[in-house]
This record gives structure tokens, C-alpha cells and sequence, in this order.
């Protein structure tokens, strides 16, 4: 039960939803008008006090809020998570981008490292998420991610070359 603000001597219910409607006296209304009648404002200044409240303009001009984006740095699972999903994400693309539309069409190469990788990558994952912690350990000590990374960039480069 929510007390009505707008009297003290009583205290009925009121429910609150996308608009109000206090049950005691009958008042009804939408944010603006329960903050008029809460402050003893006029529509306006209500109006204008809940822009001012909440950071918003009340004429359609709004300032200039600069944030500053604060990332925490990624710890070594967080990295190789990453990692391995663009290369996921991009193996697949290739798949798709590189199909041969017909059987005699020769294989392009990023179509064949898209076949030969994609597997490999989506075990990886597997155990960064759901493997033992001494494969989890082994994952994160080795250096497959890496030299995977390295055959990835490979075909990237003769991608881009021709």
C-alpha cells in the first residue's frame, strides 16, 4: 500500500502504474499531474522541475553529457573467449563469402581455412567454457590460440591481396 501524499489525515491506497489514481480522494493523473499535486506546482513548473530532476531539457534542447567509457581489462580467459568468437564469427562469414557457386569453381582459400579451422575453434571454446580446469589450465597456457590466430591472419592477408 503507497500512502496519497496529498492528504495527511488519511491514508488510503493508490495505485501507480503508467498513470495514478489515489482511491481516497479520486485524483488521477499521469507523472506530470502527480507532480503538480505533489509540489503544488502548475503543469509547466512540473513539468519543468522533472526535466530538471532527471537530467532531461524541457525545451527539446538537451546538453552535451560526455561520458567516459571505463573498461576493465579483459583477464586471459576474457581475452581468448574474445578472441576465439571473432574468429568463429569470421570463419563463418568466409564459409558463406567464399562458397563455390558451382562444383568445377576452384576453392578459394579462405572458403578452405573456413572448413579446416571452424571445428577446431568451436572445441576450443568448448573447453575455455565448459572444460576441466586443467584443460582450461593447459588452453591457457599453450600457445594454440596463437598460432591459430597466426593461419587466421595468413588468410586474411592473401584475402585482402587479391
Amino acid at each position: 500500500m503507497i500512502c496519497c501524499p496529498f492528504h495527511a489525515d488519511r491514508n488510503p491506497s493508490m495505485k501507480v502504474d503508467s498513470r495514478f489514481h489515489c482511491f481516497g480522494c479520486g485524483a488521477d493523473g499521469d507523472v506530470i499531474d502527480f507532480a503538480a499535486k505533489l509540489f503544488q506546482l502548475s503543469l509547466r513548473q512540473a513539468a519543468e522541475k522533472l526535466a530538471s530532476d532527471f537530467g532531461l531539457s524541457a525545451t527539446g534542447t538537451f546538453p552535451l553529457i560526455r561520458y567516459k567509457l571505463v573498461e576493465k581489462p579483459l583477464n586471459q580467459k576474457e581475452q581468448f573467449y574474445k578472441i576465439l568468437c571473432g574468429y568463429r564469427s569470421l570463419l563463418a562469414d568466409w564459409r558463406i563469402t567464399y562458397a563455390p557457386q558451382n562444383p568445377e569453381d576452384p576453392l578459394h582459400p579462405c572458403f578452405i581455412a573456413s572448413i579446416h579451422y571452424a571445428d577446431r575453434v568451436q572445441y576450443l571454446l568448448d573447453i575455455l567454457l565448459q572444460g576441466s580446469s586443467h584443460e582450461k589450465q593447459q588452453l591457457l597456457n599453450g600457445k594454440e590460440v596463437t598460432a591459430l590466430g597466426e593461419a587466421i591472419e595468413r588468410c586474411k592477408e592473401a584475402e585482402e591481396a587479391a
